[in-house]
Order: C-alpha cells, then structure tokens, then sequence
C-alpha cells in the first residue's frame, strides 16, 4: 500500500512538472536555440557579423531590448506580416527569431525631406455671410469614405513557402547530404535541435554558419495532357545550420523541420523567402469571359490529395516565363463537359514561389472539389 502512494506521488509530481515545462519547450521548438558564439561588437554582444557601413540613402535602425522584427515590420512597414522583407535586407542576421540589441537593421530607402514650406498668408475677411453647417444625413444613411490604398493581405504561410516544394526541371545534382547524426544508435530520423553530420567540410568550401535547406527528392510528374515529363519534385523537409567543420564532413544542427528527416537526405543552399503581399483580387464571375492570358494545368498537390478545395498547396506548370510572379492571381476552372458552352469556374488561387515554368499556388476560394488536371488562368 505504501509503495503504491510512493509511486502515485511520483507519478503526480512528474505531471505536474510536465505541464510547468511545456510551454517553455513549446516555445523552445517554434524558435530553435539562440545562434552561438556570441562576439563583442562595439558596445554590445552578437553571433551575427553585422554591417558597419551603408550607403547613405538608407534608413538604418539599431536595435532594443524587447524588439522583434514582426514587431518592428508593423512599426517601420506597417504590416507585421511584412516582417521577411526586414529579414531579407539584413541577411546577416542568420535565424530571424533571434536579433540582439545594438545590432543595425536596414529598413529601406529615406524618406525624401520636403523643402521647408513659408508660413500661409492670413486669409481675407469674407465677404459675405458664412454658409450655414451641412445637414447631418438622415437616420440609415452614411456617406461613403474616401477610398484609401487596398490592404495589402499576406497570400500564405511560412509553412506554406518552406514545407512544400519546388520542381526541378533541369536534374540539379544536389552532392552534400546528411550522412550520420549524434543519436543514430537509436534514432532513425531527426528534427529541430538535432545534431546531425554533413559529408562535406572545409575543403569543399563548406564554412561555420553556412545554413541549407534539407530536401528530398520526389517523384517525377507528368502533363496531365501530354504526357511529357515536367521535371522532378522536390520537398521541403526544413533547414539546418553548420556550427563548425573539419576537413571532409560538417557538423549542423537542424533548425526547423517540417517533416522528419531521414539520413541520407540532400541539402541546397538556403536563402530566404518571403511570402507574397497583394491586395485580394475579386474571384472571378461565371459571367466573366476568359481573361486571354496564360493558361495551364495542376500537376501535383501536397500529399497527393486528390479532391482539393480552400488553403490546399498545389502546383502548376506557368512560371515567370508566363509572366507568373510571386503575388500572382489565378483562376481555377473546368472546360465545360458540353462543347460549346462556358466554362465551369472553381475558384481561385494565388502563387507562391515560382519557377521558369512553374509556380506553387495556394487555394484561396473553391466552390467544389478540385481535382488534378483542372485548368489555371492568370488573372
């Protein structure tokens, strides 16, 4: 009986000490540990090698205590969703979760100083009487406001940019790969926090703090018209970081994973990518005739779904070549069963990454399922 309120007590106070931690791990998780080693610059400590000279067009902020770039994005850009365009004009800042104070933010181009303006001149007397106050409108009516800038609304998510895919249309050869890792004896695949061994080190040019995406190849895809082959996709599985080298192998830790990561996974160089800003455009209408720009296919969705419908992650074969950009609106539709006739409207999409001849699209609005082979449009 002892035993047993021994054991029950160790049992609570494990719990107990479970739910005070998680959320500090939670937090742990989300944003990976703090970038080491920390160096003296100036008057203040960093792992970062910050710039110390820029050019004198560019509005140049130093960073506080407490600040966040999300925070600052709404600040300076007015939009926190806005915040990968701060992280992109300041690359040296290595993972954007972690800024430090005293370090120097670009924000972007001055602000054009207008020239000092002379005092109004007194206005006359009028001359005749004042006019009398408007007239409020009745009860039920308002008058319409002034009509401002559209909103610019983000078109996705990290996950949405860093866990899906791109499509490799030219057989890239992709030689550096995760090859071993600290917890191999006992562990197939790995995630955020983890050590993991690269087979590449100094003398292929691989430094301390160089970061990649770890990705692996997919299957090929085909036209769903043609048949010809369109290329290879490849997945996201999340990105790492080197903490230091030797001569033929590099040790990284994994940084985010959207997936696990088995041995044997490749890695690409990373950079970051900001997700697409656009004012929403209106779906198009059944009545709205075709907007005569180019036109493709979806060739692939995440997972392999086959009944798509609103948020999910596709690809098409427009890219840039087709004038698609990052921000770019598509319409889904269906060619009409009945020749002749309209054709079946479906919904709409944005894309999110692009290629030459390919983009991801996220599914903003579906009225239906949404198969592959359905039909895209530029807007």
């Amino acid at each position: 009986m002892r035993e047993g309120k021994l054991a029950m007590r160790r049992m609570t106070a494990w719990a107990l000490a479970f739910f005070v931690a998680s959320p500090l791990l939670l937090a742990q998780q989300q944003s990976g540990p703090p970038p080491r080693p920390l160096h003296k610059v100036g008057d203040h400590w960093t792992p970062y090698d910050p710039p110390r000279e820029f050019p004198p067009d560019v509005q140049v902020y130093i960073i506080q205590p407490g600040d966040t770039l999300w925070a600052l994005a709404e600040r300076f850009l007015g939009n926190p969703y806005l915040w990968p365009q701060l992280w992109e004009q300041n690359q040296y800042i290595r993972d954007a979760h972690w800024i430090y104070p005293g370090d120097p933010l670009v924000i972007g181009p001055k602000a054009a100083e207008a020239p000092p303006t002379a005092p109004p001149a007194p206005a006359p007397a009028p001359a005749t009487p004042a006019a009398p106050a408007p007239v409020a409108p009745p009860p039920g009516l308002m008058e319409p406001s002034p009509v401002g800038e559209a909103e610019l609304l983000p078109l996705g998510s990290e996950d949405d940019i860093h866990c899906f895919v791109y499509l490799d249309t030219d057989g890239e050869d992709l030689p550096l790969a995760i090859v071993s890792a600290e917890r191999i004896g006992y562990q197939a695949r790995f995630s955020t926090g983890d050590i993991v061994f690269i087979n590449a080190g100094e003398a292929q040019g691989v430094k301390a703090g160089d970061e990649f995406f770890v990705v692996e190849p997919g299957q090929r895809i085909r036209h769903p018209a043609t048949g010809a082959v369109l290329g290879r996709v490849v997945h996201y599985l999340g990105h790492l970081r080197v903490i230091c080298t030797q001569e033929h192998s590099s040790t990284a830790e994994i940084m985010a994973a959207c997936d696990a990561i088995p041995l044997g996974a490749k890695l690409k160089p990373f950079e970051a990518i900001p997700i697409p800003m656009a004012p929403r455009t209106a779906v198009a209408s059944r009545c709205e005739l075709p907007s005569g720009k180019a036109r493709g296919f979806i060739v692939y969705s995440k997972d392999n779904v086959e009944s798509l419908g609103q948020d999910h992650l596709v690809l098409v074969d427009l890219g840039e070549a087709d004038e698609v950009q990052p921000g770019s609106f598509l319409t889904i539709y269906r060619e009409n069963p009945v020749p002749g006739l309209p054709r079946l409207v479906l919904g709409q999409g944005a894309a999110l990454t692009t290629g030459p001849h390919w983009a991801t699209v996220k599914l903003l609005t579906t009225d239906g399922p949404v198969y592959l082979g359905d039909r895209v449009e530029v807007q």
